[in-house]
């Protein structure tokens, strides 16, 4: 009987520690977490090249780390979702830095930045956005830049390329061409025309790039406003 007790209380014991470990455990996964969001949120305010490297190598870090130990999944899963959080936030944080300028055309946004699932499943990376114009409306340059390069991609019409001083816009799906390359443009100069695409619209692709990457031109461009 006395063998029974001291085994009973002894399993107690030994489960007791084990809740202990298990959730030390969850709290230090949660504090690096917590540690990670931080310095991602400061290395995003330095908003340059070495510091999205480095968010790039954490952010591959946190999903490998965290993906081979079964007992951080759930921790994984709610830190990707507070990870997104930042980003939103810093997003704010940046419109308030980043001057709005002219839109390219005045229209309606029709496809937007980023990611794009098809009706068959298939999906796409769309690099810039694409917008419905006014009708009788012409793309005009955002800001004064030179014109670098005009390419013809023959279905898809000519694509302007124009460097400014801090970023460099793309005007696409033109089926003709009002500058040459070299050429010193201002804001508001109109660069080209647009062709009716076979489902009776014309549309205009416009990008932004920034240090060699694309980037969301609603985080840049005032879409609503009339011209």
């Amino acid at each position: 009987m006395y063998k029974r007790r001291s085994a009973t209380k002894y399993r107690g014991v030994l489960n007791f520690l084990k809740r202990r470990l298990h959730y030390k455990k969850k709290i230090n996964q949660i504090i690096c977490v917590l540690i990670i969001l931080i310095l991602i949120f400061i290395l995003k305010r330095l908003n340059n090249n070495l510091s999205s490297n480095i968010i790039q190598i954490i952010d591959n870090s946190i999903r490998y780390d965290f993906s081979i130990k079964k007992d951080g999944r759930v921790i994984l899963d709610y830190g990707k979702k507070l990870l997104i959080l930042p980003e939103k936030a810093l997003s704010v944080i940046n419109l308030k830095n980043n001057p709005k300028y002219l839109p390219p055309i005045e229209g309606a946004i029709y496809n937007p930045f980023g990611q794009i699932k098809y009706l068959d499943g298939s999906t796409s990376f769309n690099e810039g956005v694409d917008v419905i114009p006014k009708e009788g409306k012409e793309p005009i340059s955002i800001e004064e830049g030179i014109v670098r390069k005009i390419e013809d991609k023959k279905t898809k019409g000519y694509f302007i390329s124009i460097e400014h001083q801090n970023m460099t816009t793309v005007y696409g799906y033109l089926v003709s061409v009002y500058v040459t390359e070299g050429e010193k443009v201002v804001q508001g100069t109109k660069i080209g025309s647009l062709g009716t695409n076979k489902d009776g619209n014309k549309y205009l692709h416009f990008e932004i790039w920034v240090d060699n990457r694309p980037v969301d031109p609603s985080n840049y461009v005032n879409f609503s406003q009339k011209l």
